[in-house]
């Protein structure tokens, strides 16, 4: 069946659950607001398409292109992802969107250096709703949990 989430899938939701009451005071961003927050920034059409992710159960930050809307149809508490499969949205402890990313081009060439509309982002993500948002030097940070 289509959008139900098996036992199984249950039992990783929930674990996930508990490692993030250990290790967090505070939830920021439900599974339904980082849809929110990916939605937004495709129908906006801001050129933004990568970020690095810290998911709460990995030591270190992933980079990730950012899901379209055609990757949200898993069950809902999931995001399908280029990098990863389906992924738990509850598992993202962050995702930072840097304003330059280098991306690999291969054969000794250099990486090349494509920019994102940070603002843009920003002020889509602002048209529709309240997001943890924290604008750094380089990047559009958001948070899922906090310490």
């Amino acid at each position: 069946m289509a959008g139900t989430v098996t036992a199984r899938a249950r039992t990783g939701l929930d674990r996930l659950a508990a490692l993030a009451r250990r290790r967090f005071s505070h939830a920021l961003m439900s599974d339904t607001k980082w849809r929110r927050l990916f939605i937004a920034l495709e129908e906006a059409g801001v050129a933004v398409r990568w970020a690095s992710v810290k998911f709460i159960d990995v030591a270190d930050p992933k980079p990730m292109t950012l899901p379209t809307e055609r990757a949200l149809y898993p069950p809902r508490p999931y995001v399908d992802t280029l990098e990863f499969g389906p992924i738990e949205l509850r598992a993202i402890e962050w995702l930072e969107m840097p304003a330059v990313v280098l991306h690999p081009r291969g054969s000794g060439l250099p990486p090349r250096a494509i920019p994102q509309d940070l603002d843009g982002a920003e002020a889509a993500l602002a048209a529709r709703g309240r997001f943890p948002l924290e604008r750094r030097r380089e990047a559009l940070h958001v948070l899922g949990y906090r310490r």
